[in-house]
């Protein structure tokens, strides 16, 4: 093809005709353009088949992570309303007057204390940003949504900080402090895991008066109380914290579903 249009340049000067040369060579520069133009723009829609494919990829994978948070966060909320409803039950019932009623309290409080912290599944969101790759999320709904979530999800973790102080304070340190601690675990030998729960008849009778002394110094102690109301309060805070996270999720991934159908 280039020997041809070489091939009538030559023609055209050889017979002197300048004014057709200039017209031809005119005419050979804007084709020349033109098929630049051409190229670049299969090239950018090339890349943009291309930069597509990549967000689908990051959509999917966001779309795996957050349906499977939804369940992870549907589970810490019925977990923090437990633990709300365990101190609720403390700070209303009657101090413990048998060895009976000392393992119920014990039993009741320990699912206060008991401490899980909320690690959500975001591997996606974080490669996204460590990568400088939220760029190829286009649709600015969906950015905004993630930026929210990934708020959300700072919230609850300083939420949880907050009240890990507070279990500290008014919890563990006056508990370990003045009471007999794990008194129905059998601390003899130790284990892989948790130490093997006694029941009533392992423990013998002559320290059944003491853990029912605990037990009540434990139960009438004020910085204990507002221990209980303190995490009464804080978990059914991050309990509905969690319960409103799962409509949010839920709502994210609809806008996702709708991004990677058109």
């Amino acid at each position: 093809m280039i020997k041809f249009f070489r091939k009538i340049r030559y023609n055209l000067m050889e017979q002197n005709k300048t004014g057709r040369y200039i017209k031809y060579a005119i005419g050979e520069i804007i084709l020349v353009v033109i098929g630049i133009l051409i190229a670049l723009q299969i090239n950018n829609w090339n890349e943009g088949r291309k930069a597509r494919a990549s967000e689908i990829n990051y959509l999917k994978n966001l779309k795996a992570d957050l349906s499977s948070e939804i369940e992870n966060t549907k589970n810490f909320a019925d977990y923090r309303y437990a633990k709300a409803k365990s101190a609720s039950l403390l700070l209303n019932s009657e101090a413990p007057n048998s060895i009976e009623d000392v393992e119920n309290y014990t039993n009741t409080y320990e699912q206060v204390f008991i401490w899980h912290v909320y690690v959500p599944n975001n591997n996606t969101f974080k490669e996204l940003l460590s990568s400088g790759n939220l760029s190829l999320i286009k649709n600015e709904a969906i950015k905004n949504k993630l930026l929210e979530l990934d708020k959300q999800y700072s919230n609850i973790a300083t939420g949880e900080e907050h009240m890990r102080r507070e279990h500290e304070t008014y919890l563990y340190d006056p508990h370990v402090t003045n009471i007999r601690a794990l008194g129905f675990f059998d601390l003899k030998e130790p284990t892989y895991g948790f130490p093997k729960r006694l029941s009533i008849d392992d423990i013998p009778e002559t320290q059944h008066q003491k853990m029912i002394d605990d037990a009540k110094w434990q139960h009438n102690d004020p910085v204990f109380q507002n221990g209980l109301r303190l995490a009464m309060m804080n978990n059914g805070f991050l309990a509905g914290m969690h319960k409103d996270l799962a409509d949010f999720l839920k709502d994210t991934i609809a806008i996702i579903e709708t991004d990677i159908a058109l």
